[in-house]
């Protein structure tokens, strides 16, 4: 490759070395047909002609030359650089001043019609690479465009690291390269960290083996782009140049997925809204049979106890739970569509903590009798701003989950405390767990894990699995609530479900009028 470059400039100037033997041949042709004058303006047109060919440096030395041959050849006394005649001497300086000034100028013309060429080239580049880019269906899609059009400019294997912090680094290298080495990853990591181009005619690690450029879409770096410069190819492509056309790629590659998550975002709103219209739709049509449902066991287990049927009464009260256990599911389904809803007002007062787990806590007893709850309430905590119909329901869906999900004789603990102006309430099991990787989608709407992942200790006194709806409509009431909730596992097993419900300006007690 250092041989192949000099032989490529020596090539280029032929049409000037062409154009001076031409001069040559003429001057020994015309010799003593023309005079002296036109002979010396034969030399300012080749001149002229030959340093559109050649540097603003060569075409002036060459120049130089050329007069210096004339004035050997052609000035009198011939065969020599003595020069007789004072109007001869003002000729030879005329035309070494003439041809300098033309040489000069024709340099800069063509260095100016290069930088538009240049200018016009790079703007066909950054067109040909938006429009393509604007065709690719997914980011991949992009990179590979990208990939192909970059080597195709530069000669230069190309390769990609994206960020991606939901989904991991994505690595994008050359066909023949499954995995990125280990130098290069480390250089493609350290330009984005350094937020800067690296590599060589950069300014900064000029040692490295490869131009990186950063992915930089508006002021975040997202990724970055290493040129291999073996080959690479004469003229170079401008480093300003790659930089744009790095940032072209990174601001179409952050549009492609702005676009995209917009796209998911509007559908997911139209299924929801969907869903929960008819959920609203199903679940407020199921609670007049279950109300008349509810009603015949009741009359049918009363009556069966008056009669002395035992297994009458045993089947009348198997309806009973079954039709509450619908009641609950249709509850928590309609509370759900509501809080989905884009005006969903809460209906919020001034509430204990002590009264709203008093409420929880007296139900799962009756539900429950033979389990043991606990409950550890400090004095003196503030009063939450809640809708307490929701928070009772957030509640007994974790006790119910709690109860379910743990050994019989193991008791189902609640607790909270005081903390950073909020107060957490945790409540606490010592079941099976959650593995780690289901903590965030156990919340989704419908999700249910498996048995196999989640054995049930219960499994015989809990024929009904549920909708999985209990841990959604819990999300969906803390973040009507601005609350947080999330899963822990507990310390020698079990699982942990806390609740970070932050604290407002509390009322101000009004103070017993004295007696007139």
């Amino acid at each position: 490759m250092a041989h192949t470059f000099p032989v490529k400039r020596i090539l280029s100037f032929w049409p000037a070395i062409a154009i001076w033997a031409v001069f040559a041949v003429l001057m020994v042709a015309l010799d003593g047909v023309w005079s002296l004058g036109n002979l010396a303006l034969l030399l300012v047109l080749c001149s002229t002609l030959a340093s559109f060919w050649l540097s603003a440096a060569v075409s002036v030395v060459v120049s130089a030359a050329a007069v210096a041959w004339f004035n050997w050849f052609a000035v009198p006394p011939r065969f020599t650089f003595h020069v007789e005649l004072h109007q001869d001497v003002l000729l030879l300086v005329t035309l070494l001043c003439t041809s300098s000034v033309i040489s000069v100028l024709m340099a800069r013309l063509r260095s100016h019609a290069l930088m538009q060429e240049q200018v016009a080239e790079q703007a066909r580049r950054q067109q040909t690479l938006a429009t393509q880019l604007q065709q690719a269906a997914s980011v991949p899609d992009q990179v590979r465009v990208a990939q192909a059009l970059l080597s195709d400019w530069t000669g230069c294997a190309v390769s990609l690291l994206l960020q991606r912090p939901e989904l991991g680094d994505a690595w994008f290298g050359p066909a023949a390269q499954t995995e990125p080495p280990t130098a290069l990853r480390q250089q493609l990591v350290a330009c984005i960290q350094e937020q800067s181009a690296i590599g060589p005619g950069t300014g900064r690690y000029e040692n490295l083996s490869a131009l990186v450029l950063p992915l930089r879409a508006g002021v975040r770096v997202i990724g970055a782009l290493a040129l291999d410069p073996e080959p690479v190819r004469e003229p170079p492509v401008a480093l300003a140049a790659l930089q744009n056309l790095a940032r072209l790629l990174a601001d179409e590659i952050e549009r492609l997925q702005s676009r995209q998550q917009a796209q998911q975002a509007h559908e997911h709103l139209q299924t929801q809204q969907l869903r929960n219209t008819l959920l609203a739709a199903i679940s407020h049509d199921y609670r007049t049979p279950l109300a008349t449902i509810t009603g015949a066991a009741s009359a049918m287990a009363q009556q069966a106890a008056q009669v002395h049927d035992p297994r009458t009464e045993q089947q009348a009260q198997t309806i009973l739970a079954e039709a509450g256990h619908l009641h609950r599911m249709t509850t928590h389904t309609l509370q759900l569509a509501r809080l989905d809803g884009l005006d969903a007002p809460l209906q919020c007062s001034w509430e204990s903590v002590e009264e709203l787990w008093g409420v929880v806590l007296a139900s799962a007893r009756r539900r429950y009798p033979e389990r043991t709850l606990q409950a550890d309430v400090p004095p003196g905590l503030p009063l939450l701003w809640c809708e307490p119909i929701l928070l009772v329901q957030l509640f007994e869906n974790l006790v119910d989950n709690a109860i379910h999900y743990s050994p019989a004789d193991a008791p189902v603990r609640l607790q909270a405390r005081q903390v950073d102006g909020a107060i957490e309430m945790a409540v606490m099991d010592r079941g099976v767990g959650i593995p780690p990787e289901w903590h965030d989608k156990v919340f989704d709407p419908f999700f249910r894990m498996q048995s196999a992942e989640r054995p049930d200790p219960n499994q015989d006194a809990m024929a009904r699995r549920g909708m999985g709806l209990g841990l959604a409509l819990c999300r969906a009431v803390a973040k009507a609530h601005e609350a947080k909730i999330w899963i822990q596992a507990r310390e020698g097993g079990g699982t942990v479900v806390r609740l970070h419900m932050p604290l407002r300006s509390q009322p101000v007690a009004q103070s017993e009028e004295s007696d007139a």
